[in-house]
C-alpha cells in the first residue's frame, strides 16, 4: 500500500461521522477527498470503504441519498490526525503561532506542525503550496528578540489572563530610572507586530485600562485573587480603539480624516480600506479624495509618510500639521549628513 493510499484512508476515517449520527454518503465522501487534494475516483472510494469496514469499525445503511457510512465510536481514537487543509494552515501560520504562545503550548503546536509537514510531504496536491506560497508581513520584516522576558514570566502572564487572576509585576517604564511595582487586573493581550502588550488595570485604578509591554516586565507573580473588571469595559470595544497605537491627542475620539491620494497610495486604497466607512471620490485626473473615520495615531502618520508625495493630508488640521512637522524635522536632520 502506497503512502498516498494510507493517507487517503486515514482522511476517510476522520471524515466518516461517529455513531449515532448522520452517515456520510459515498458521493459526499468522494467530494471531500477531492476538495482535500486527493486524486481519486468514486469507484476507488467505494472499494476503500469495503476494505476499511472491519479495521475501521465502519457500518453502512441506506439513506435517501444512497448508502451512508458511519463509524463505531470505539474505533475513532485510532485515527486522529490532521487534514491536508488544516496542515497547510498550520504551516503557513507557524512563525506567528510559535511567537505568541508560552513555551508549553508552543511545544504542543510544534508537534502538530511536525504532523502537518508529514501530511503535506505526501503525494497530496496541497504539498505544492509549501513552495508556491509565501506570507510576507506588511512593512519591513523584523526579527523578534524574545530574550527580554523570561519564559516563566510570560507563562504567568498568559495563565493570569486566561484564569482571570490578579498579577503582581515589576515594570521598567521607559521614562523611569527605577522599576515600578504594580498589582494588576489582567484583561487581555494585544500582539502588534513584534510587540506584546498586557491590557490591565491597576489595583488602585480598576476603571482605567492601561498597556504594559511584555519586554518591560521584569518579574511576574500570580496573586491568586480574582480580577476586578471595569464596569463599562469590553475587550472588543477597547481593541477597536487601537490602544497600542500612539495617540496624537490625549483622550482622542473618532474623527473624520480626509486625504488626497494618487499613484501607489491610490492603488492600495482601491483594493483595501483604512476604515469601514472609507469613501473614494476622484477630484481630478491626478488626485482622488479619501474620507474615513478613525482615532488618529502615529500609525496613521507613518502610513501617510510611507507613500511620500502620493499622499496629502487635508484634515483634521492638527494631523496635517503633525505630518508637516515630521517632514520638516526629517529634512532638517538630513542637512547635517555628508
Amino acid at each position: 500500500m502506497s503512502k498516498s493510499t494510507t493517507l487517503r484512508h486515514l482522511e476517510m476515517l476522520r471524515k466518516i461521522p461517529l455513531s449515532p449520527g448522520n452517515p456520510i454518503t459515498t458521493t459526499a465522501l468522494h467530494q471531500h477527498l477531492i476538495d482535500e487534494g486527493f486524486d481519486v475516483s468514486k469507484r476507488t472510494v467505494e472499494r476503500d470503504l469495503i476494505k476499511l469496514t472491519d479495521i475501521g469499525g465502519l457500518y453502512s445503511e441506506e439513506t435517501a441519498e444512497g448508502y451512508g457510512w458511519g463509524c463505531i465510536q470505539n474505533h475513532t481514537s485510532k485515527f486522529k490526525g490532521i487534514q491536508p487543509t488544516e496542515a497547510l494552515m498550520l504551516i503557513l501560520s507557524e512563525k506567528l503561532l510559535l511567537k505568541v504562545m508560552p513555551s508549553e503550548y508552543a511545544t504542543r503546536a510544534e508537534v502538530r506542525i511536525a504532523d502537518a509537514k508529514c501530511t503535506l510531504n505526501s503525494d497530496n496536491a496541497y504539498s505544492k503550496w509549501q513552495e508556491k506560497l509565501q506570507v510576507i508581513s506588511d512593512g519591513y520584516p523584523l526579527i523578534n528578540n524574545s530574550k527580554f522576558l523570561a519564559e516563566s514570566e510570560r507563562k504567568v502572564i498568559y495563565e493570569c489572563v486566561l484564569n482571570e487572576n490578579q498579577i503582581k509585576i515589576t515594570y521598567q517604564a521607559k521614562d523611569k530610572k527605577d522599576a515600578l511595582h504594580y498589582c494588576l487586573n489582567p484583561l487581555g493581550i494585544i500582539i502588534r507586530g513584534q510587540s506584546h502588550y498586557l491590557v490591565a488595570t491597576t489595583k488602585n485604578s480598576p476603571e482605567n485600562p492601561r498597556l504594559f509591554l511584555f519586554h518591560r516586565i521584569k518579574t511576574a507573580v500570580k496573586n491568586y485573587t480574582d480580577v476586578e473588571v471595569p464596569r463599562s469595559f469590553t475587550l472588543q470595544e477597547y481593541f477597536a480603539k487601537n490602544p497600542s497605537g500612539w495617540l496624537l491627542k490625549t483622550n482622542s475620539e473618532i474623527e473624520l480624516v480626509e486625504l488626497k491620494v494618487k499613484g501607489f497610495a491610490l492603488d492600495t486604497l482601491i483594493n483595501n480600506q483604512l476604515a469601514d466607512d472609507q469613501q473614494l471620490v476622484q477630484t481630478s485626473t491626478e488626485w482622488t479624495n479619501v474620507k474615513f473615520s478613525c482615532i488618529p495615531t502615529y500609525d496613521l502618520v507613518a502610513w501617510i509618510l510611507r507613500y511620500g508625495a502620493d499622499v496629502i493630508c487635508v484634515a483634521p488640521v492638527y494631523l496635517k500639521h503633525k505630518v508637516i512637522k515630521v517632514l520638516q524635522q526629517s529634512l532638517e536632520q538630513y542637512k547635517y549628513i555628508k
